[in-house]
C-alpha cells in the first residue's frame, strides 16, 4: 500500500490523539492558519500520515478517527508521499 499525507482544519484533544494511536494513523504536525505579525491564530492545520490504497481511502481512515467529533474538522485533502 502506497503512503499519504492527510490534512485538515480543526483543534484537536488528548482523545484525538489516542484514537490516531489505536487505528495505526502516524500524526507529524498542527500548524496555525494564519499568523498576524508575531502572533500565530486560526484553526490549526493538522498533517497525519497513513497507508492507504487510494487518496479517498487515506481521508476516509482519517476522517473516522475522531468519531464522534468529526464535525469539528474541515478542509480534508490528501496527497501521495
Amino acid at each position: 500500500m502506497a503512503s499519504y499525507s492527510v490534512r485538515f482544519k480543526g483543534l484537536l484533544f488528548k482523545a484525538h490523539y489516542e484514537r490516531f494511536d489505536q487505528v495505526g494513523i502516524d500524526f507529524k504536525s498542527s500548524e496555525p492558519s494564519m499568523q498576524i505579525g508575531p502572533i500565530k491564530t486560526g484553526e490549526p492545520i493538522n498533517t497525519a500520515l497513513v497507508e492507504a490504497g487510494s487518496e479517498e481511502q487515506a481521508m476516509l481512515t482519517v476522517k473516522a478517527a475522531p468519531v464522534p467529533d468529526d464535525i469539528n474538522f474541515s478542509d480534508w485533502e490528501a496527497d501521495p508521499i
